[in-house]
């Protein structure tokens, strides 16, 4: 056999080893320019007439309301901008008033406006109160105006509640090619069903029919994003997240994927912790502390993983949250914080809350932590074997197996959650 010449060889080594190892696609110029921007945002065109425009609406609306307080068209429109201003600025207790004012003009139109009871039921689903939501849907759904809209509603909390069957149905009945609605609904439908290409079809059909809409826009781009970071193609996730930033450099979550697309290089894992500091400063939400955690897993520094984790469960359990972040906090009870009896507390409300393969499989993990195998094993069959579930509940799925000596079952989940690693966090990518 014929020695390679050396200078083919090293070529071929080089080639070889860009291929093993990809090249960090966050670049920090990007996100030193956006914290400079956050310092000072008069610096930045979009983020100082983003703020502006929400000021002035808050304010504009909040004065007719001072001059006509039961004015109906007035109240609604107030409603409206402090919902935008919270998925600005995260502000929950803006989401607080909102629900307050809803209520009052739902009991003033004595629950025959299906609009204000759509409104409630999209301000519960933000909340995840899906019980409560459903109801108000149904109320709705009973005066049968608008029948679109309310249709797509309801395909959204039963979408969270596990109605799968009804989900169905109703995609059958709002079929349309040029609405933004339907085509981002059934993009979430087809990704339900594991058809990734046909999901990516329509949330990039959702986006062209968004309109003017920078607000749709980005929320078709952003779940797209999701998507293709679900299935490892970082590329095409980071320019979407990129896209949605550079329209709107509030939009934290897209500043949350970039974050998590840092962790997945050693190169970039002190940008992600500049990311997702920039995020804290930006938004209000308790997600940037939960992303920190990721960071110090990355770094394997467990000091720290206790200290965010412990900053997290403290905000993320005040009252005015309600259950928006049980998933995670069971994720960190299970884990990091090691209470699986907090964990076991949560799984069982969110069963009340939404009975789902996902949160049957938080309750059979919680369980079957506390020692309560026989309970792990019944719901296991009854709710959760061979039911689709997503990357994290393959992941406790495994583990459960383990625990109950089924290695051959664990070592299947292990590598479906293995499949779609990147919607773990760095030290369960690890462990598996």
């Amino acid at each position: 056999m014929k020695s390679i010449p050396l200078s083919i060889a090293s070529i071929f080594i080089f080639i070889l080893s860009c291929k093993q190892k990809p090249q960090p696609l966050v670049e920090p110029k990007l996100i030193n320019q956006m914290v400079q921007n956050l310092q000072s945002a008069a610096k930045n065109k979009v983020m100082d007439s983003i703020q502006t425009q929400m000021k002035e609406e808050l304010n504009f609306w909040e004065s007719r309301i001072v001059d006509r307080p039961e004015g109906i068209t007035a109240l609604k429109s107030y409603t409206n901008a402090l919902i935008q201003d919270f998925h600005l600025t995260g502000n929950i207790f803006q989401l607080q008033k909102a629900d307050s004012i809803l209520l009052h003009l739902n009991q003033l139109q004595k629950e025959q406006d299906a609009g204000i009871l759509r409104s409630l039921a999209s301000l519960y689903i933000t909340l995840h109160r899906f019980t409560e939501a459903n109801e108000y849907i149904a109320k709705a759904r009973k005066i049968g105006t608008e029948k679109y809209a309310t249709e797509l509603l309801f395909f959204d909390t039963q979408f969270e509640l596990g109605g799968f069957a009804l989900c169905k149905n109703v995609l059958s009945k709002t079929h349309s090619t040029n609405q933004f609605g339907y085509l981002f609904r059934m993009a979430k439908w087809k990704h339900y069903l594991g058809e990734t290409d046909s999901a990516i079809h329509y949330f990039n059909q959702s986006a062209l029919w968004a309109g003017n809409s920078n607000t749709l826009k980005q929320a078709a781009y952003s779940n797209l994003a999701d998507l293709y970071l679900h299935e490892g193609n970082l590329e095409k996730a980071y320019s979407l997240y990129k896209q949605n930033l550079i329209a709107n450099p509030y939009d934290h979550y897209s500043l949350q994927g970039m974050g998590r697309i840092a962790l997945s290089h050693p190169n970039t894992i002190k940008l992600a912790e500049k990311i997702f500091y920039l995020q804290a400063k930006a938004n209000a939400l308790p997600d940037a502390l939960y992303n920190l955690v990721w960071l110090a897993e990355a770094e394997n520094n467990i000091e720290l993983q206790k200290k965010y984790a412990t900053e997290f469960e403290k905000l993320a359990t005040q009252k005015v949250y309600g259950g928006m972040y049980n998933k995670y906090l069971i994720e960190l009870y299970t884990g990091i914080l090691n209470t699986p009896s907090k964990a076991l507390i949560l799984a069982e409300k969110e069963i009340l809350n939404r009975s789902t393969p996902q949160t049957n499989a938080w309750l059979v993990y919680a369980l079957q932590l506390n020692g309560k195998t026989a309970s792990a094993k019944s719901r296991y069959q009854k709710q959760v074997s061979g039911k689709p579930l997503e990357s994290l509940e393959l992941y406790w799925m495994g583990k459960t197996m383990e625990l109950q000596y089924k290695k051959y079952n664990a070592k299947k989940f292990y590598k479906a959650a293995a499949r779609n690693r990147y919607d773990l966090s760095p030290a369960k990518q690890k462990d598996l």
